[in-house]
């Protein structure tokens, strides 16, 4: 009798190893290997779980079914894909996105070359700390770097965003000195001097109206109404999206001149290489800082007309915080200064 029931149990045995092979046929997977996974998979269940094994082993392979991802994509091919979607965007910001994916690919080509769910958080902030050296440049880089991963979720190439938990960096704001009257004054006589009236023109918007450099390269001689002592920044030209009109005081008003045609932009061919030649020829050289005309606009109209509503609106701030914490510096601006500085004298 109990030769009987042992064979019964060898035959189920062969039955259930016989079906076992006839599943893994294909796989390239032995019923060795099969084993071993659900082994892996019971080792990993919580100590004291009342729950059956086979059920916990199903449990598992739905979870990961479900976070199985529908295709992979490599980070250098996504950024092709990612730069193709933004064509519609202005050409400068185009061009900041280009620049930003090359030098990270350039920086670190073997994470390049990783699908975007191998890449890992502690593998992007070694690679934005690899490639950019300072906070402002990390940060922006941070920025892009996001946009791309969030534009790889959607598109399912990975299961999270891992640039989130990276912080940004900390960034000191240095306190900039506007420009005196007299370095407004020699900037404006080397715009006449090496680029003539339309160099005259930019460098004087820039200075005597505070209208950001990339928003000044945009900008038409329409969008300038000498009647109406206003120049225009189309929301098509604005940083923010938003429309302004700025006021044209009478320093601005003499190199502003007319007859120019309407569709003709304000700043002249080769405006970077010349503007640069200006800055030097009035001898800031490697000295010049970034947005200090802005900032001398500001400062002065703060002295002169006391007004920071006012000076919000010009400056097409949301709010007056940023003018307040940054841009205002009136320190050795006398009153004087201030009114000389906006009627030319």
């Amino acid at each position: 009798m109990k030769f009987g029931v042992d064979m019964g149990i060898i035959n189920t045995m062969d039955n259930e190893i016989t079906s076992a092979k006839e599943l893994l046929r294909g796989t390239g997977i032995s019923l060795l290997d099969a084993a071993r996974f659900v082994r892996n998979i019971l080792d990993s269940k919580p100590a004291g779980s009342r729950e059956p094994d086979i059920l916990f082993c199903s449990k598992v392979v739905e979870t990961g079914r479900r976070h199985v991802r529908s295709a992979e994509m490599k980070f250098s091919d996504g950024f092709e894909i990612y730069l193709k979607s933004k064509a519609h965007l202005r050409p400068d910001s185009l061009r900041d996105i280009r620049y930003l994916g090359k030098r990270l690919i350039k920086f670190k080509p073997e994470l390049a070359k990783r699908n975007f769910s191998e890449i890992s958080r502690s593998d992007c902030e070694e690679w934005l700390n690899k490639t950019f050296a300072t906070p402002p440049q990390f940060n922006k880089g941070r920025s892009f770097l996001h946009a791309i991963f969030e534009f790889a979720l959607k598109r399912e190439w990975l299961s999270s965003n891992p640039v989130k938990l990276i912080e940004k960096q900390r960034v000191i704001e240095r306190e900039i000195k506007p420009l005196t009257l007299s370095e407004a004054r020699r900037l404006m006589v080397c715009a006449k001097t090496f680029g003539g009236q339309n160099c005259m023109a930019a460098a004087a918007i820039l200075l005597y109206a505070g209208i950001r450099p990339r928003e000044v390269r945009r900008l038409k001689w329409r969008d300038i109404d000498i009647a109406e002592n206003s120049i225009t920044v189309r929301s098509a030209c604005s940083k923010t999206g938003g429309a302004r009109q700025v006021e044209i005081c009478p320093a601005l008003k003499v190199f502003l001149g007319g007859g120019h045609p309407p569709e003709i932009s304000v700043c002249p061919p080769d405006w970077p290489r010349r503007w640069k030649r200006i800055r030097d020829g009035a001898g800031f050289g490697n000295a010049w800082v970034q947005d200090v005309l802005r900032h001398t606009y500001a400062s002065y109209h703060a002295k002169r007309f006391r007004d920071l509503p006012r000076l919000q609106a010009d400056m097409g701030h949301r709010d007056l915080s940023l003018l307040r914490s940054r841009y205002v510096n009136m320190r050795g601006i006398s009153s004087s200064d201030a009114s000389a500085f906006f009627e030319g004298n």
